[in-house]
């Protein structure tokens, strides 16, 4: 979904020829389209420019019910739109389309059938949207969203559908979101789950206790290691 005709064009004769295995059922040159096109055809894989006519892309998505689909974002060569869309954990194709990276992301979202997560999006706006070239990670709230960069955040804890993050300087926020979505955003960032319940910063990781199965973070903080997560700790430990 895209205004440029040439782009669009392009990436359907490259679909044809590369990737056979998709199914085209339709090219929207505007977001009103792109709007009503997802609602009828339901499709599992969309490729959407950021910017189109009429509406966005965060507009088309804001205003489905449920987004059950994937999303490859195409666009031009720009630095901190893809900055942007990789610390949201998406993927995107640069224009002009590369064969084998076309190949290659429809192989991952066959493979993945990751969909889009509301925290996701909500990251890659603020992203795209703020001035400031210093990426956080925005953190919803009753009060309102935190924008909190990578290097203050300790570790997160999930429960349910929600994640409790401690902070540096003594602080902690709750988000209505799950751990599995944040572990999306921040597993390139440093961080790495130790547990169904820990999501933790490297940087913050003093030693591993191996009687305990536990990790000492800075501060005296001691978080359990899962017994299947401790080969993946350790690497990443010795490799940071």
């Amino acid at each position: 979904m895209d205004d440029e005709l040439h782009c669009r064009e392009v990436l359907q004769i490259m679909l044809e020829m590369y990737c056979p295995e998709i199914e085209l059922m339709q090219e929207c040159e505007d977001g009103y389209k792109a709007l009503e096109a997802i609602k009828e055809h339901k499709p599992e894989l969309v490729f959407m420019d950021i910017e189109m006519p009429g509406m966005n892309a965060f507009d088309i998505l804001q205003e489905l019910d449920e987004i059950d689909f994937q999303v490859i974002f195409t666009t031009a060569y720009d630095q901190y739109a893809i900055k942007a869309i990789k610390f949201s954990a998406l993927d995107y194709l640069l224009k002009p389309i590369d064969a084998d990276e076309l190949k290659a992301a429809v192989a991952k979202a066959i493979s993945s059938n990751d969909v889009v997560l509301p925290v996701q999006l909500e990251q890659l706006h603020h992203s795209l949207t703020t001035p400031v070239r210093e990426f956080k990670l925005m953190i919803p709230s009753s009060d309102g969203p935190y924008f909190i960069p990578t290097a203050d955040i300790i570790f997160a804890e999930g429960q349910s559908n929600y994640t409790h993050f401690t902070l540096t300087r003594n602080r902690k926020l709750l988000a209505s979101r799950t751990l599995l979505e944040y572990e999306n955003l921040l597993k390139e960032q440093g961080f790495i789950r130790i547990h169904k319940s820990y999501l933790v910063n490297l940087n913050f990781v003093e030693r591993y206790l191996s009687k305990s199965f536990t990790l000492l973070l800075k501060d005296g903080i001691e978080l359990e290691v899962s017994r299947r997560r401790k080969e993946e700790v350790m690497n990443a430990l010795f490799n940071r």
